[in-house]
């Protein structure tokens, strides 16, 4: 019996093998400590070099109508940086009021990421950082924040923007947060 082989036989194994390579040359990485973030477009690295920063990324939310959302990542060392609830609490504290919040806690290989989801009128330090003495009341704004565990210290990522532009973030977000981990 000859048999022939469909052209796409051939053809469908190099197209797949193609896009999985053009994949890999699209992922860039962003370090904060020991862990290693995985990226792509449309995330954009915006790091500025400022104090206490290990990095920053920009989502690009051109395409959609809505605000780019910036998140930072900070790693200040093995043991430092404060404790989770300090930091989750520290965070809510940042918005005017009672703001609408949601935690959560994902595990990933055994790493535990700490999810916080806080909505309301956000007080903006601007460059003042948080010490700063004049706040802007942001109304209308949501804030994405993780606490990534690790046994070389956590690092701590924030985001604050309008909710619309956050929420439609919020699982490229948990993608980025959780991207150590997934193999």
């Amino acid at each position: 019996m000859n048999r022939r082989l469909h052209p796409h036989f051939f053809v469908l194994p190099l197209l797949a093998a193609f896009a999985i390579a053009a994949h890999a040359e699209d992922t860039k990485t962003l370090k904060a400590g020991a862990l290693i973030f995985k990226y792509g477009k449309p995330w954009e690295d915006v790091s500025s070099g400022r104090p206490m920063r290990a990095g920053e990324l920009k989502y690009d939310h051109t395409e959609e109508g809505l605000e780019d959302v910036e998140v930072v990542f900070y790693y200040f060392g093995p043991g430092q940086g404060g404790g989770i609830e300090a930091n989750l609490q520290r965070w809510i504290g940042q918005f005017e009021g009672e703001p609408k919040v949601e935690k959560e806690i994902d595990e990933v290989d055994g790493h535990k990421i700490h999810y916080l989801y806080a909505t309301g009128t956000y007080l903006d330090s601007g460059m003042g950082g948080p010490f700063a003495s004049q706040k802007t009341p942001k109304p209308g704004y949501m804030m994405l924040a993780a606490i990534v565990e690790s046994d070389q210290g956590a690092v701590f990522l924030k985001a604050t923007a309008p909710e619309k532009s956050a929420e439609a973030t919020k699982e490229a977000f948990k993608k980025v947060a959780a991207s150590p981990f997934d193999d």
